[in-house]
């Protein structure tokens, strides 16, 4: 058995591959602890599994916090195990975009499935979930009931903000000017699927997209996407989070 792990800067995601089956995966805080986040990670598939670290054959660690792991483990690049993943839930995938905490990332991958281009956010966190995570404390209202709000928007509403920071303060305008959380909320997923949009057609792609990590949870931002970009959206079928870790876990399977 393999296990695989993607330490990102919200969530450390942990998904042990057995002859290039899923078998368990677990989600833990990262709380910009990597070596604390493993930890747990180890711990919580011991206590849901009884899977212990020398049950597995290798540990593979890809993501922000990689670097900072201290215990043995073999590393992998993120946008090689976001390819490999992507490959291993669809093999005939070619455009892969990942919506991760603090980046956004669309790939392109030739008939090889190997890496031809990308591209990732710029600096700026409003094509990622940090985004939703600002504006929705602003707002009071949760990530998981933000869609059911939305849907009862009346009214179309335009940010002129360019960054999360900008958006955050129309927000407060709106806010104090009355307007309701359904239309800024809808407003709010029109702006990250726009920014997300703008990524992708700065990348040669063909066929449908694939989406994975935290925000592809979101029904109403892959809707949005979909619009966006004209392209049949797929999400990750293995939960969208892991994967950056199923990848990771491939990369030594396949060596194996």
């Amino acid at each position: 058995m393999i296990l695989g792990c993607d330490i990102g800067t919200s969530f450390t995601k942990g998904a042990v591959l057995d002859g290039g089956e899923l078998v368990d995966s677990i989600r833990v805080p990262t709380e910009a602890n990597p070596d604390k986040a493993m930890r747990a990670v180890l711990d919580g598939l011991r206590e849901q599994s009884k899977l212990d670290s020398l049950d597995f054959d290798e540990t593979v660690v890809t993501g922000w916090g990689e670097s900072r792991v201290s215990m043995p483990h073999a590393s992998f690049s993120v946008l090689n195990s976001l390819a490999r993943a992507s490959l291993w839930n669809d093999p005939p995938c070619r455009c892969v975009l990942c919506l991760g905490a603090q980046n956004s990332v669309v790939l392109s991958l030739n008939d090889k499935g190997r890496v031809m281009e990308y591209r990732m956010n710029d600096k700026c966190a409003s094509g990622c979930g940090k985004f939703l995570e600002i504006i929705f404390e602003a707002l009071d209202i949760s990530v998981e009931e933000s869609v059911a709000i939305a849907e009862a928007a009346d009214k179309k509403i335009t940010l002129s903000g360019q960054c999360a920071v900008f958006y955050e303060s129309d927000v407060v305008s709106l806010i104090n000017a009355g307007e309701s959380v359904a239309n800024i909320t809808e407003a709010i997923f029109e702006a990250l699927t726009k920014t997300v949009g703008t990524l992708c057609k700065k990348v040669k792609t063909r066929g449908p997209v694939l989406v994975g990590g935290g925000l592809a949870n979101n029904s109403r931002i892959v809707g949005g996407i979909e619009a966006v970009t004209g392209k049949p959206v797929q999400v990750f079928g293995a939960g969208p989070d892991l994967m950056g870790a199923i990848g990771a876990a491939l990369s030594v399977e396949a060596a194996l």
